[in-house]
């Protein structure tokens, strides 16, 4: 059970499935406007930029699915956006493609998605396994949602305490697990559904922290380790572990598992800290 403080009355949300509702899938170039609810910040939450940049990108794939995808925060995502995909190279079996999302501010995000599929090999080493104490989510199972203050994008969502640090509590564990999902049914299983939610947690050094501090998402990369990712009742465990922090800066390494406890992506990512 989590402490009292990440547990507050719910929100209402609107989903990537009503954002993207009159949305041509076949779109490689398009422009959007990201309601308030999606906002950290002064910016659109980074998950959802990134999920809108494969959103263009995946008419490029020819059917292919998401291998790996390096990401770039370069600066605040807001109002209109419009996103541009670019195919820079496609072989026998795997196909990259450049995206970059602008807003009224100039470049936000910058990517790159490698798109392959599973093939033979003679090699195998299994993914780190789920964290035991990480039991899967039933309906009796207590969801969260965060005080006032917290990032409003998080009403997209559903979350379920795992274990880990609490944010801002000055604790000595600088790790944040939970299991997520979309709070609407109808966008679990879209295809940019999982990359939307990887990006959800906090920083896994804000336990470290005794105050709200601000903190930013500078590079995030992301590899799928599976051809489709599949969890049941659209839940997902994540996890984002610290293991630097100096500088104004923190690296972590991110994990996500789904509820059969099977490894479903590994992630890096750097961290600004403000303060």
């Amino acid at each position: 059970m989590p402490p009292d403080k990440l547990r507050q009355r719910p929100i209402s949300s609107m989903s990537i499935a009503q954002l993207l509702a009159n949305h041509d899938p076949s779109a490689t170039r398009f422009t959007l406007d990201v309601p308030d609810q999606w906002k950290q910040g002064r910016t659109v939450y980074g998950g959802l930029t990134a999920g809108l940049c494969l959103q263009a990108a995946l008419p490029h794939a020819n059917g292919r699915p998401l291998r790996s995808a390096m990401i770039s925060f370069v600066g605040p995502s807001a109002g209109a956006l419009t996103v541009d995909a670019e195919k820079l190279r496609e072989g026998r079996t795997a196909c990259s493609v450049r995206t970059r999302l602008s807003g009224e501010a100039g470049i936000g995000v910058e990517s790159v998605f490698t798109f392959a599929g599973e093939r033979e090999s003679a090699y195998l080493m299994e993914p780190p396994l789920m964290p035991e104490r990480a039991v899967a989510p039933d309906d009796a199972t207590e969801t969260l949602t965060f005080p006032v203050g917290a990032p409003v994008f998080t009403r997209n969502f559903d979350f379920i305490w795992a274990g880990g640090g609490v944010p801002f509590s000055q604790s000595d564990k600088p790790v944040i697990r939970m299991w997520a999902r979309h709070a609407d049914p109808d966008a679990r299983n879209m295809p940019i559904a999982l990359l939307t939610l990887g990006d959800a947690l906090a920083p896994a050094l804000a336990p470290l922290l005794s105050a709200p501090t601000p903190l930013s998402s500078m590079t995030w990369m992301v590899d799928i380790l599976t051809d489709e990712p599949k969890t049941r009742d659209g839940w997902w465990l994540l996890e984002s572990r610290a293991d630097h922090v100096r500088g104004g800066f923190s690296t972590q390494d991110m994990s996500i598992w789904n509820t059969d406890g099977a490894c479903v992506a590994k992630g890096r990512q750097m961290v600004t800290v403000f303060g």
